[in-house]
């Protein structure tokens, strides 16, 4: 999967990001970006938190904190594209 855009279910939510490396006890993203409801429907937040750097160009989570990893369905990589580069597919 390194290479692949993929969802990270996380205690904090879900996570949509590039998989750059992942380490016995981490998981590294590229391009991260959190998947919210807003009052219009779901979409990309521009950040990870609310009070951190917006749009960080790079994420590690302990893996203690992951619940799962997954491909992200193909819709969504289509949003996260557009986010991160500005790009519409």
């Amino acid at each position: 999967m390194k290479g692949e855009v993929v969802s990270i279910v996380s205690i904090l939510g879900e996570i949509v990001g590039r998989l750059q490396s992942e380490s016995e006890t981490t998981v590294t993203l590229s391009d991260p970006r959190l998947f919210v409801q807003q009052e219009g429907g779901a979409g990309f937040a521009p950040g990870i938190s609310m009070t951190g750097e917006g749009n960080p160009p790079e994420l590690t989570l302990n893996k203690s904190v992951i619940l799962a990893v997954i491909p992200t369905h193909p819709d969504l990589v289509k949003g996260w594209s557009a986010a991160t580069s500005g790009i519409v597919l």
